[in-house]
């Protein structure tokens, strides 16, 4: 079957003729956080179905923005990963989930949450912040996350770091508040819902850095 074309003369109307198709923009998305095996897609996208998984994947790749590659030893591992192209629309990543994080609501018991979803939440929330350089660990869900901040970007990888500037730690539904901007960031931390632990001093600058409101967080922790 011939793939529908909107065939007009105009970039959003071929950005969507190559990726406008049911899922394709949610793999995309889910490969922001670094290369995935076939069967962590299918995990990370409950309800796409394997032929049409493989279907999208193949179109993907086809237009380029993601390319299918082998991981070296010990892993060796086949994976998808976003090439260049694909990189190139994080920043529309970013503007989407910006528009949409606040007309979420609370979530419901039915919708699919995972820690992956959350850390690209906290991704597309960074603003340029003075004082919050650094590489930063985030473990959330049973899963850890390095995030490396510079003074005009913030990257996001399904890994844990190395000797991190700090340590931060709470459960999905707290990142999930403090994403929407229905929990303070002092809040978090005084109650223990939030735990930061390694460079404390690093808390008012990432609270900047993620649009979070920072009142009332404590100057001293133990590590």
């Amino acid at each position: 079957m011939a793939k529908r074309s909107y065939n007009q003369y105009c970039g959003i109307a071929h950005a969507l003729d190559l990726l406008g198709e049911r899922w394709s923009l949610l793999i995309l998305r889910n490969l922001l956080l670094g290369p995935k095996r076939y069967t962590d897609l299918i995990d990370g996208l409950p309800g796409i179905g394997t032929g049409l998984l493989s279907q999208r994947l193949k179109e993907l790749d086809a237009a380029g923005v993601i390319t299918r590659t082998t991981l070296p030893p010990p892993a060796a591992s086949t994976v998808y990963q976003l090439t260049p192209d694909g990189e190139a629309l994080r920043p529309v990543f970013h503007s989407l989930s910006r528009w949409g994080l606040p007309r979420l609501g609370a979530p419901e018991p039915t919708q699919h949450l995972d820690p992956e979803l959350v850390a690209l939440a906290m991704e597309a929330r960074f603003r340029s912040a003075p004082g919050a350089d650094g590489v930063y660990e985030l473990r959330t869900g049973g899963a850890a996350f390095r995030f490396t901040i510079t003074p005009e970007r913030i990257e996001f990888r399904a890994l844990p770091a190395e000797s991190p500037r700090a340590v931060l730690a709470a459960d999905i539904a707290v990142l999930t508040e403090l994403a929407n901007g229905t929990l303070a960031l002092g809040t978090a931390i005084e109650t223990g819902a939030l735990s930061i632990t390694g460079d404390l001093a690093a808390a008012v600058p990432l609270a900047a850095a993620f649009g979070l409101v920072a009142d009332r967080i404590p100057r001293a922790q133990s590590s």
